[in-house]
């Protein structure tokens, strides 16, 4: 797993091994990237379930202003701050121990705002209704902001969430990858 566009391009990311974590593929993130790519430069990212930090890191990279990454895992938290380190982001980034739900809520009150928001949960949860539903909730999302959903081809997402509303969809094998805005 690598940086594959931008400043850290081919700087290498790690990972823990085995199936706990499942980076983004980089034909899937090079794709995602190609249809983003007018919401990144001095973008506000926000990463939920992050893993390893992958796409939040990949949108630094490619000029994002900070990222947010969220992982519940502790063991995957390590690798994100390490990648953090190794790619020197200490200062446009933060990554925090939480549960995606909690996570939204505190943000919320705290007052942050997201020009993109990233998820790509456990697929067996199906749970990306329910996130955008507290993320309209706790108003994290900037006016002209992008919420973005990885997910099984399974998970059946709605034209509609709340104030949100589909704009794009992407398959890649087993994997969909949905956009939303306001």
């Amino acid at each position: 797993m690598r940086i594959i566009a931008g400043e850290a391009k081919g700087k290498r990311l790690e990972c823990r091994k085995g199936t706990d974590t499942r980076p983004t593929q980089d034909s899937i993130k090079e794709s995602l990237f190609s249809i983003i790519a007018p919401y990144i430069t001095d973008a506000r990212f926000l990463d939920l379930f992050s893993g390893t930090g992958n796409i939040a890191l990949e949108a630094l990279s490619r000029g994002a202003k900070r990222a947010v990454m969220i992982e519940k895992d502790q063991e995957a938290l390590k690798y994100i701050i390490k990648n953090i380190n190794n790619l020197g982001y200490e200062n446009k980034s933060r990554a925090y121990k939480n549960e995606t739900l909690r996570a939204v809520e505190i943000l919320g009150r705290k007052g942050e705002k997201f020009d993109i928001i990233f998820m790509d949960p456990p697929y067996k949860d199906e749970v990306c209704e329910r996130v955008m539903r507290a993320i309209s909730k706790a108003g994290l999302l900037a006016e002209n902001g992008l919420i973005i959903c990885e997910h099984h081809m399974y998970e059946d997402m709605s034209e509609e969430v709340g104030e949100f509303k589909k704009t794009d969809e992407r398959k890649y094998g087993k994997k969909v990858v949905t956009f939303y805005t306001r």
